[in-house]
């Protein structure tokens, strides 16, 4: 009778191995994507290297609701403040410097788990000429890292947009 235990054991072993979910292997669908991100890095490949677009530590946030609507909101760590203190007042230079370090949008997505792409269908954007866009994301999902390539983004040539889930 010594040999049950390790039949017993070995099924045990076999159906947690089972079991176990394979990080590799994560569900790459909607409701994988769903819930608060945080912004990790969004870079362009620039002469070979990879180019912070919007400078050091930019930040951000994407939320994926369940009801298949996003909102995207992505700033440099240096805006400047408006001198005049009046957000309609800011000078020639202070309103080129938030465009040039600010992106948002929002609309709907939906998920092609087969090819692994979000596409984003961009209501409105802080990019007027993304208004009414329908924008294809290839995208890898490694645990709670949601990493996305913007093809053609900014005028710079494909840009890669890294994020952390939000727990």
């Amino acid at each position: 009778m010594k040999p049950m235990p390790k039949v017993f054991a070995a099924i045990v072993v076999a159906f947690a191995v089972w079991c176990a979910p394979v990080r590799s292997a994560f569900a790459q669908t909607a409701d994988s994507l769903v819930g608060s991100w945080s912004l990790v890095s969004l870079t362009v490949a620039k002469s070979g290297n990879e180019v912070e677009l919007l400078g050091p530590h930019p930040q951000g946030q994407l939320i994926f609701g369940n009801d298949g609507r996003y909102v995207l909101l992505v700033l440099s760590s240096d805006l400047p403040k408006f001198t005049s203190g009046e957000r309609q007042q800011g000078t020639a230079e202070e309103n080129a410097k938030i465009a040039r370090g600010s992106v948002a949008h929002f609309g709907t997505y939906t998920v092609d788990p087969a090819a692994r792409i979000i596409v984003f269908h961009i209501q409105k954007s802080s990019f007027p000429n993304w208004d009414a866009d329908v924008q294809r994301r290839p995208f890898t999902l490694d645990g709670d890292r949601l990493t996305y390539i913007t093809p053609g983004a900014f005028g710079y040539g494909s840009s890669k947009v890294v994020w952390q889930r939000i727990k």
